[in-house]
């Protein structure tokens, strides 16, 4: 069996679901927590929107990276700060942007899961379409 060309991205990259797509009130919610230190040691934090409903004057979402060393059992899960400069965490503030941002999970432990936070002012109902993905790469061996 032959080593993946680079021409095959897909063999040297791990994408996962962060938080489903979902029309999302204001409110948090937190996706499944991955084992990071057999997806990567580094990954691409994405955050999408899409259509904004209901009125609100203004929307905000922010995808931010928590990390626990055993999936959050008994160590509770805590916002990821990566060692170094930068952070891992991505803001929107507008429907139908798309923002990334890479992040260094040398210093994280072995867990990782991305937690969302959605603000909407006034309306009626509101809700605003989201989601976000981890792109994990950096793997010791290359991921399934």
């Amino acid at each position: 069996m032959s080593a993946p060309h680079i021409s095959q991205i897909g063999a040297f990259v791990a994408a996962r679901l962060g938080t489903p797509p979902a029309a999302t009130p204001a409110g948090t919610r937190q996706g499944t927590g991955y084992d990071r230190l057999v997806l990567g040691e580094s990954c691409v934090l994405v955050a999408a929107t899409g259509a904004v409903t209901g009125g609100p004057t203004a929307q905000g979402y922010e995808v931010k990276l928590q990390h626990s060393s055993d999936n959050g059992a008994d160590d509770a899960w805590t916002d990821f700060v990566p060692a170094g400069p930068g952070s891992a965490s991505v803001q929107l503030t507008a429907a139908n942007a798309f923002a990334e941002k890479d992040v260094d999970l040398g210093a994280a432990k072995q867990f990782i899961r991305v937690a969302e936070s959605t603000t909407l002012t006034g309306g009626t109902s509101p809700s605003l379409h989201a989601c976000a993905f981890v792109v994990f790469g950096g793997a010791m061996t290359l991921p399934v």
